[in-house]
């Protein structure tokens, strides 16, 4: 059995209700990295393979050497699914990641990482984290063929930081490959009109998109909102959102009216996420994994890129998109449906599946699309999971807002403490290690003889601490002596000094006898003074 270590946020089966999800930052701040850890997740289940999720603990604060002995004693390799990792944002956790990477004596696969920047930057030295990206290159290709980037524009970059094509290979992002090599995009009415079901994903910092998001509330009564990050899922949990409010006409706050109408859905696993939207007919906005999942729901999308990461995946894939200097306020769904033309991006993706399985395999990562490795177990066992449904605000009517006030007494009443003290994902059951072989008797043999060393020098050093021992007391003895000599030279010393204390204050004291003679002398010359003065008169 091969057992396999992956960065992901949990096993796809594995339900974790919303409340848990932000104590826990199961999601590492962003729904949108489960798409792309369970597609790789389905991906690598080939029979004889066991597959771990390391609950993005490699990349946590916290990780020690113990942590990557672990990994060393229970896994043979360890396969890092990313995003938009080079980023300064992602500075300190990339770092950490490639502390863990250096040391692990293992291969190592990272799959589908990127650059973000801002549309105008290309210039990888107008990055400042190009050393951290250098250090972590140069980890991760000690153990690899080569890494796995998004597309063209995180090739030049790390080409320009002096890691060209033998060393990388655009494969794109692994969330577009969940359902195989060819997935569906289809339109199921000609035109959008005011109810037609639409899906609005949001990058709440775009300020461009405020005005957008203000007139299709109106304009269109079904659309919904989807929000992906855990700014966004607090608000919907707990009606507040954690950082304030910069911009009210964005869908961040109780008091927005996609909110109050219950108009806004958080979605907490991608097998829900994407059977939700089976049922719109479009989907639009600044989210990549938003759009990837309508995608995979088979539902059009068209993507606002609004930096170089979003616009990579999108010129990569050739999903329809505009870049968001191109839309104005006036920009309207209907419009954007008209114009997400599926034709290319249907016609390139069986290239493009095949340039990622033939990564996996420069790679030595055998996956369920090679002959002999298909397998149903996985996608069997999610069909079969139990996962919570789609978020709904506190203002959801009926059942549903019950459901969720229900939800938030529960937890308050039952789990906060819980949750908020434990210890994030514990390392014993992140990493369950493999049960060690029945030993041999040679094996035994072997531990026994190291097991009579190990005593034989402990009987050693006993007899040696004994030894010290003894010279202790002996020596704590002897000097006990001499302080109780010194000890009672002082006392005898005190006495003296009293005594001769006392004769000193006896001498310095006037004697009364003196005194009286003195007195007694003055009145009888006193006397004769006087009596010659009366004689001379």
């Amino acid at each position: 059995m091969v057992r396999l270590l992956l960065r992901s946020s949990k096993d796809p089966w594995t339900a974790v209700p919303p409340e848990i999800a932000l104590t826990q930052d199961t999601h590492r701040a962003n729904v949108g990295n489960l798409l792309f850890g369970q597609s790789v997740h389905r991906t690598l289940s080939v029979p004889g393979t066991e597959i771990v999720s390391n609950n993005y603990l490699s990349s946590r604060a916290g990780v020690d050497d113990h942590y990557v002995q672990q990994i060393n004693d229970g896994f043979d390799r360890f396969v890092v699914p990313l995003a938009n990792a080079f980023r300064p944002s992602f500075q300190t956790s990339l770092r950490r990641l490639t502390r863990v990477i250096s040391k692990l004596d293992m291969p190592v696969t990272v799959v589908g990482v990127g650059s973000q920047h801002r549309l105008e930057i290309t210039e990888a030295g107008e990055d400042p984290i190009a050393d951290d990206v250098k250090e972590f290159m140069a980890a991760v290709l000690d153990r690899s063929a080569s890494i796995g980037v998004r597309g063209e524009r995180t090739a030049a970059y790390l080409k320009d930081l002096g890691f060209g094509e033998e060393h990388v290979d655009v494969i794109g992002c692994p969330s577009a490959f969940m359902k195989g090599p060819s997935p569906a995009v289809t339109r199921k009415v000609p035109e959008l009109n005011p109810d037609s079901r639409i899906a609005l994903t949001l990058t709440p910092k775009v300020k461009q998109m405020a005005p957008v998001v203000a007139r299709h509330a109106d304009k269109y009564r079904n659309l919904i909102y989807i929000p992906q990050t855990n700014k966004d899922l607090t608000t919907m949990v707990w009606g507040e959102h954690p950082r304030g409010v910069a911009d009210f006409r964005m869908p961040v706050h109780a008091e927005h009216r996609l909110y109050t109408e219950d108009r806004m859905r958080f979605p907490l696993d991608p097998r829900t996420w994407i059977e939700y939207l089976e049922d719109f007919e479009f989907t639009f906005g600044t989210r990549m994994h938003g759009s990837m999942s309508s995608i995979l729901a088979g539902v059009p999308a068209m993507l606002i890129a609004h930096d170089s990461r979003t616009l990579e995946l999108a010129e990569y894939f050739d999903i329809p998109h505009r870049r968001i200097d191109e839309v104005g306020p006036e920009a309207d769904a209907a419009e954007l449906y008209d114009s997400a033309d599926y034709s290319k991006f249907h016609a390139g993706m069986p290239e493009k599946f095949a340039r990622f399985t033939a990564f996996l395999e420069k790679n030595d990562l055998p996956h369920i699309y090679q002959a002999g490795n298909e397998n149903t177990a996985f996608d069997d066992k999610l069909a079969a999971a139990e996962l919570p449904p789609m978020v709904h605000t506190l203002m959801a009517p009926g059942e549903e807002g019950r459901r969720e006030v229900l939800s938030r007494l529960r937890w308050l009443r039952q789990g906060k403490k819980v949750d908020e003290t434990r210890t994030r994902f514990q390392l014993q059951a992140a990493l369950p290690l493999t049960p060690k072989p029945v030993p041999t008797l040679a094996d035994v043999d072997k531990r026994v003889q190291g097991l009579d060393r190990k005593s034989a020098d402990s009987s050693k050093l006993m007899k040696d601490m004994k030894v010290q021992l003894k010279q202790s007391r002996k020596q704590l003895t002897s000097q006990t002596k001499v302080l109780d000599r010194q000890a009672g030279r002082l006392d005898r010393q005190a006495e003296r000094l009293d005594r001769q204390a006392k004769v000193i204050k006896e001498l310095s004291r006037p004697k009364p006898s003196v005194i009286q003679r003195g007195r007694k002398f003055a009145l009888r010359a006193e006397k004769s003074i006087k009596r010659r003065l009366r004689s001379l008169r």
